[in-house]
């Protein structure tokens, strides 16, 4: 009976699932990176820079 039900499975709509949920992830990504205001990403983009250990979200 479980081996009936592994076969009738469709795997092919599984990969068009996780596709999806990818382009999803990805896409909200690229939202919130875009929507970050100018001072954030430059905080962001001195943190290899500097020696300190820093959190540019505390300011």
């Amino acid at each position: 009976m479980l081996q009936d039900v592994i076969r009738a499975i469709d795997y092919s709509d599984f990969a068009e699932v996780a596709l999806a949920l990818f382009c999803l992830a990805f896409g909200l990504m690229c939202y919130a990176t875009l929507r970050l205001s100018r001072s954030a990403t430059d905080r962001f983009a001195s943190i290899p820079l500097s020696d300190q250990v820093e959190d540019p979200r505390d300011e």
